[in-house]
């Protein structure tokens, strides 16, 4: 039985963020996703970040496995009341899938071009779906080798020396709005993972004064000692966002952190300062409405992807650079791939043509009298070099990339047959 490898996802370059932030799998409920995925579409792998929320699977049957994932993600957000997001989502198959894994491991196509925080996103994705039960092995070996091929690019390109992340887009942006960031407040909520990057990068764009919180008052404390900076209670935010300049927020909530009408009522407390807003979070933490409440200046994600975009070609060179590496590794990867599949029919041809040579040489050694040793022994390396070379064009065609090679070598040389016969 042959696999094939199967993609349906959807992205921030082709879906609107309301309708990706409903898709949008929050890591405490991955487990719960993934074995409803297995329910329903046989299994595979969810991977969900700030930007994409894309399902990589197996299936004998292509286009019947497509069509079970897309039915998989429409069936997500209908619980938020969205209707018509097929249109968004995008289907690959076969090799397509392997280039397109290696791509995004290597922050080829995140909003930050070649971020690192993917490797660690793919891995914890690959991890989870492996603990769930729902990872072929195929499908490991793809991301596995994705992986080593992103640690590659990083090693080798100028993409593993580029410090840029969501996070530090984000700040830049803030920067380019309001000038130097020094003497300014930033009220931070949230201290995860991209917390601390966030914070990282405002203190490299000369960010000072910065108050952290998080619902977690343990984590957000150990940011805060790292920053030396105070910390603030969560339920004590509204108050926090009357006193600063700049509020970030990136938590892992799946509803809005802040809304709108607060938004207003802090701006109302504070009549003669402007307020950014800069949202990292996906699903989004701030109400998009917030960006209509006067003297705020909201940024979201669909900013920073612009934003991305417009600077593209300054990282083009590296992109290609890295490009060649992933074409080389998606090249070894199939090599191998081709080798495993292959690896059962070329070990029963092998058995089978040994055991053919075995038989003849023993009939004719049988009919052939007064051989020497040394006379039979050539013989024997006669005939199985004679073998090996008979195999050799075989073995050839079975490690091709020829979808029908395993089936038309095992008809042709009966060993489907073969089988039949030791089963009885």
């Amino acid at each position: 039985m042959t696999l094939n490898f199967i993609l349906a996802g959807l992205n921030i370059d082709r879906a609107p963020v309301e309708v990706l932030e409903c898709v949008a799998v929050p890591q405490h409920s991955l487990k719960e996703h993934l074995e409803r995925l297995a329910t329903h579409a046989g299994g595979g792998v969810i991977l969900s970040t700030c930007n994409r929320t894309e399902i990589y699977s197996v299936a004998e049957d292509a286009e019947t496995g497509v069509r079970q994932l897309r039915e998989y993600i429409d069936a997500v957000p209908e619980h938020a009341g969205i209707t018509g997001i097929s249109e968004y989502i995008y289907t690959k198959t076969g090799d397509e899938v392997a280039e397109h894994l290696f791509g995004v491991a290597a922050g080829l196509q995140s909003v930050a071009l070649g971020e690192a925080q993917i490797i660690g996103q793919v891995t914890r994705a690959m991890q989870a779906a492996g603990e769930a039960g729902t990872v072929d092995p195929m499908l490991s070996r793809m991301f596995h080798a994705a992986l080593r091929t992103s640690r590659k690019i990083r090693k080798e390109t100028d993409l593993g020396r580029n410090r840029v992340s969501v996070s530090s887009l984000g700040v830049q942006e803030l920067q380019n709005t309001l000038g130097d960031l020094k003497g300014l407040r930033v009220l931070l909520v949230g201290a995860g993972e991209m917390g601390k990057l966030t914070a990282r990068a405002l203190r490299r764009y000369g960010a000072d004064d910065i108050v952290v919180s998080s619902r977690s008052m343990n984590r957000g404390k150990i940011l805060a000692d790292e920053l030396g900076a105070p910390q603030v209670a969560f339920e004590d935010i509204n108050q926090a966002m009357i006193e600063s300049d700049v509020l970030i927020t990136c938590t892992a909530a799946t509803d809005s952190v802040i809304v709108a009408d607060v938004v207003s009522d802090v701006m109302s407390a504070r009549p003669d300062r402007n307020l950014s807003i800069l949202d990292l979070g996906m699903p989004r933490d701030v109400d998009p409405a917030s960006g209509d409440v006067a003297g705020v200046n909201l940024i979201s994600l669909t900013e920073l992807q612009a934003k991305s975009a417009e600077s593209w070609e300054l990282r083009e060179e590296a992109a290609a650079e890295a490009q060649g590496i992933i074409d080389d590794g998606v090249r070894r990867f199939k090599e191998r791939l081709t080798g495993i599949e292959s690896e059962p029919v070329i070990r029963t041809l092998g058995a089978r043509m040994e055991q053919m040579r075995r038989e003849e040489v023993e009939q004719t050694l049988g009919r052939l009298d007064g051989l020497t040793e040394k006379q039979a022994t050539s013989v024997e390396k006669m005939t199985r070099s004679l073998v090996r070379r008979i195999l050799a064009d075989p073995i050839s065609f079975l490690r091709s990339e020829e979808d029908s090679a395993a089936e038309s070598v095992q008809k042709v040389f009966a060993l489907a047959d073969q089988d039949e016969e030791e089963l009885e």
